[in-house]
């Protein structure tokens, strides 16, 4: 037993010295100074052989196959061909169409004959029936034109009067064109009395001119 305190002992002191050297290891500062280093010279380095470039050959060029035109060889024998002249084909002119006839003129406008009455008369003269027949044809045509028949007087008398004979008057110029078969509804009738004097002079002329029927269209 005195053996092994003995070890233990010693163990004991031996960790003690070693924990004692490195604490002393670890205080301790090393300090170095430039006088202090020297130069050891290592091996020197082996020179690496230089690596070779590869050359590459420069590529051959290809030169380009000259092309010679091929020579067109001309028959001499055979002639061009010769150049056809343009033919200048002329048309027959075609005929112009027949003119159309004029359009036939317009027949003139005939006038209708005014008639002529006796001093405070309204019947029809006789000399008056001729004018009347011819009024009657024109106004007989298909286009049934109408006409206005204005009673007209002389001077003498009153307004009044004279406007009731002239109406007269035209009335009975109506009354003969129906006869003769003008229809009634392409005449129309009105009096002036002795308000539109055809003739201004103060004479029997020109007093029996004023006496009328007028037919305006």
């Amino acid at each position: 037993m005195s053996t092994r305190c003995h070890l233990s002992s010693f163990h004991f002191w031996l960790c003690l010295l070693v924990v004692a050297v490195l604490s002393g290891c670890a205080s301790r500062k090393i300090v170095t100074s430039v006088e202090d280093q020297s130069f050891v010279s290592g091996p020197a380095p082996q020179a690496q052989a230089p690596v070779a470039e590869a050359t590459v050959p420069p590529p051959t060029p290809i030169e380009a196959a000259k092309a010679e035109p091929t020579p067109v060889q001309v028959d001499k024998a055979v002639p061009p061909p010769a150049v056809k002249e343009a033919r200048v084909v002329e048309q027959p002119i075609a005929p112009a169409p027949p003119s159309q006839p004029p359009a036939p003129a317009a027949r003139p406008i005939q006038e209708l004959s005014d008639i002529f009455f006796d001093f405070d008369r309204f019947s029809i003269r006789d000399d008056a029936r001729a004018g009347l027949e011819a009024n009657a044809g024109l106004l007989k045509s298909p286009s049934g034109e109408k006409v206005l028949i204005e009673g007209h007087c002389d001077e003498r008398g009153t307004s009044a009067y004279n406007l009731v004979l002239g109406e007269r008057r035209a009335q009975a110029v109506v009354q003969y064109l129906r006869d003769l078969g003008v229809p009634a509804s392409q005449m129309q009738i009105t009096s002036y009395g002795k308000e539109r004097p055809f003739c201004t002079e103060h004479s029997e002329a020109c007093w029996q001119s004023n006496r009328r029927a007028h037919f305006t269209r």
